[in-house]
């Protein structure tokens, strides 16, 4: 039987570059699932930030004495809001059905990579059996002796060799089919990412519909006026609907003036705050002078 020439080069481990390249290539899907995974899993805890924190300062600011004042009005409109939004964000975390099957995809394709990965490593020993006989059958023909000996290590191997090459072949294939994924699964990522911040931006939009009339005559005014020597609430229509009527679609979680006039009422010994002035204590004024009377 005539020597078998050694596809290799004599060197003590035997590469194939081809199937190392998609190693490579599923190392990086594999960073960049990494990376993102937990991102993406915590998208709603971000957006529960906000709106809490959009809640907490609204009512912060709620904690004023002078419901008669017409700007009043618009502190009434952002609590309610601000309670509106933060109920409404937590129910769409719950539910999104596009963010969990994205997830569970992405999941699952990381799992695949795991899988191809312990298919490489047991590969190895099919090809450290492979370059034990290349080499032992390359000193024997160097030594040129014992020709049965030679000839048995022959075939074993061809065998190795064989075995080598057809667990290399398949495993690049699997490799392979499972890189041209990628861009399927994270482009579906992609889109689940953006379908939950379009949910959440387009339910922030609705529930803040009471506020806008009063942001919107705001920047009118400011831009029309010599603010802040004039007073920037105007006489927008819209405005001065909410503002007759800024609880008009009332829930649970609105806030109403008397709600609120009965929460500080019970909250103080007084219902209207204390101050000193020169040495003396007294109460204050029942309603302050607005910014346009104080710029007259």
């Amino acid at each position: 039987m005539p020597p078998v020439t050694p596809l290799f080069s004599t060197s003590p481990k035997t590469v194939n570059r081809e199937i190392e390249h998609w190693m490579n290539n599923l190392n990086e899907v594999q960073s960049v699932i990494n990376t993102v995974e937990p991102k993406l899993s915590a998208a709603p805890t971000k957006w529960k930030a906000v709106s809490q924190h959009v809640k907490e300062v609204s009512e912060e600011l709620s904690q004023i004495f002078n419901k008669e004042d017409p700007h009043y009005d618009v502190i009434v409109a952002g609590v309610n809001a601000g309670r509106k939004w933060d109920s409404v964000q937590t129910e769409i975390a719950k539910t999104d059905n596009v963010r969990d099957r994205a997830m569970t995809r992405v999941r699952k394709y990381r799992d695949e990579i795991e899988v191809l990965r312990r298919e490489y490593k047991e590969r190895e020993k099919v090809r450290e059996r492979y370059d034990h006989y290349r080499i032992k059958l390359d000193n024997l023909e160097k030594k040129g002796k014992d020709q049965p000996r030679i000839e048995r290590n022959q075939q074993k191997l061809k065998d190795a060799e064989d075995a080598y090459h057809a667990v290399t072949a398949e495993l690049i294939q699997k490799m392979e089919n499972c890189w041209k994924k990628h861009v399927e699964i994270f482009a579906e990522a992609s889109i689940a990412l953006w379908h939950m911040q379009m949910r959440m931006i387009d339910e922030f939009s609705q529930t803040s519909e009471d506020v806008r009339p009063f942001v919107e005559d705001y920047l009118k005014n400011v831009k029309n006026t010599s603010f802040p020597s004039q007073d920037y609430i105007g006489d927008d229509s819209l405005a001065a609907n909410h503002t007759q009527n800024p609880t008009a679609h009332n829930n649970d979680s609105t806030l109403d003036t008397s709600d609120l006039k009965r929460t500080l009422s019970a909250n103080s010994t007084d219902a209207s705050p204390t101050f000193e002035e020169k040495g003396k204590q007294g109460s204050a004024p029942e309603t302050y002078p607005s910014t346009q009377s104080l710029s007259a």
